[in-house]
């Protein structure tokens, strides 16, 4: 199929999910990029004459215990959970497809000995276990990053593994090894390509549990720590004040709502967008 042929065939395949989740995840990213054009105060000034105050005009998400401007902190947020979400996926990424690759490819051994490491860490619980890495390494951005990266390869791995293994099932990889391709050049320029549609679908799934851990485990005090603006750490911040002031747990709750809503949009858009994986 003809690479004009392909793009035709995919313009009517862009769904509703797709678009909207697109445009969540787009707003989402500009203003974490940018956020000193949308955020209308300092998010870490303290106004000690609007403690505590109700969403208005003058402060519309209201304000903190020490009079920070909610709207800004939850905007300034954004660029650390859009952080979040990228770097605890992308070594998982980049190591496990890599890695299932490879084992999908040649099996044998190597494959059994990934398949046993494999065995040993799922049979922790997820949570669990990346809970004890961080309390172990100590809390902070970094070590939840070790911590996830540790963990979340696996998932990579074997679903890339299983992918290649059907790849290498099929005629165009047949006629590769026949025209005499070294093994390299068939896996990474013809099988991995052909496979990375479910890697690229799960990624966004991926990423939308990425910045609900991340929240969760600032919340907790073993991710980003006070008095940095992070969607979990400002809704641990107003956790003692969820009947007096409910702004402060409220706001930070919706913002995570919205970009994990939209990351799972758009993965799902992109089953339908690329269908059944088309062959050169």
């Amino acid at each position: 199929m003809s690479a004009v042929a392909a793009i035709a065939r995919r313009r009517g395949r862009i769904s509703l999910p797709l678009l909207i989740g697109a445009g969540i995840v787009l707003i989402w990213i500009v203003v974490g990029l940018f956020p000193g054009l949308f955020a209308p105060y300092d998010p870490d000034a303290f106004d000690y004459d609007a403690l505590l105050q109700a969403p208005g005009l003058a402060h519309p998400f209201g304000t903190d215990s020490f009079g920070r401007d909610i709207l800004s902190r939850v905007i300034w947020a954004a660029r650390l959970d859009i952080q979040i979400a990228v770097f605890s996926t992308i070594f998982a990424l980049g190591f496990g497809t890599v890695l299932g690759a490879l084992c999908g490819f040649y099996g044998g051994w190597f494959d059994a000995i990934v398949s046993r490491v494999i065995d040993v860490v799922v049979i922790f619980p997820f949570l669990v276990l990346i809970i004890a890495i961080i309390a172990f390494l100590g809390p902070g951005l970094f070590n939840m990053y070790i911590a996830l990266a540790a963990i979340n390869w696996v998932s990579y791995c074997k679903l890339m593994r299983g992918e290649i293994r059907l790849q290498k099932q099929l005629d165009y990889a047949a006629a590769a090894q026949v025209l005499g391709y070294r093994d390299l050049r068939i896996l990474f320029r013809h099988l991995v390509p052909n496979a990375m549609t479910p890697i690229v679908v799960f990624w966004m799934t991926d990423m939308a549990l990425a910045v609900l851990l991340g929240s969760s485990l600032g919340y907790l005090g073993l991710g980003a720590q006070p008095p940095e603006a992070e969607w979990g750490v400002l809704i641990a911040d107003g956790k003692n004040y969820i009947e007096t002031a409910w702004w402060m747990s409220v706001w930070p709750g919706v913002a995570i709502i919205t970009l994990g809503f939209g990351l799972s949009l758009l993965g799902d858009g992109l089953v339908v967008f690329f269908g059944k994986k088309e062959r050169s």
